[in-house]
């Protein structure tokens, strides 16, 4: 019978990697772009008041980014079973490709489909999730 073998510590390390991306993703690299995909300003944010929580928000994508670390080290180990002749960084960037396709790109089409959101807001935030992905699939396909 299959037991999965899961490192916990690829799996911590791998969401505190997606997690730094995402900083340097939203802040330095596209967080301008990104901003205004979504149509905010800083003029349309102070009129409304807006206060984000920070800890609540980063908490809760840390917690996201450990619950996709997880299953993306669940798909990278049960792949390296169907596929012992590739290696695990190979199996890791196949997994995380094929779930990132399968998952979270087909869910961000419906953004510009139905949310009225612009090719930009896919495109950033898909790539982020792409190379966040990769990134996983790669730490816990080699850190086994």
């Amino acid at each position: 019978m299959y037991e999965p073998v899961i490192n916990y510590w690829a799996v911590l390390l791998s969401a505190v990697v997606f997690f730094a991306i995402g900083s340097l993703w939203y802040g330095p690299l596209f967080g301008n772009a990104w901003t205004k995909s979504i149509g905010w300003t800083k003029e349309s944010l102070e009129a409304d008041g807006f206060q984000p929580n920070m800890v609540k928000s980063f908490g809760i994508m840390f917690l996201g980014s450990l619950l996709m670390a997880f299953i993306t080290a669940h798909m990278v180990d049960f792949m390296l079973q169907v596929y012992p002749e590739m290696s695990g960084l190979m199996v890791g960037l196949n997994a995380g490709f094929w779930l990132w396709l399968g998952y979270i790109f087909s869910y961000l089409l419906s953004a510009p489909a139905f949310e009225n959101k612009p090719w930009s807001y896919v495109f950033i935030n898909g790539g982020y999730w792409l190379v966040g992905i990769l990134a996983t699939g790669a730490i816990v396909g080699v850190w086994r």
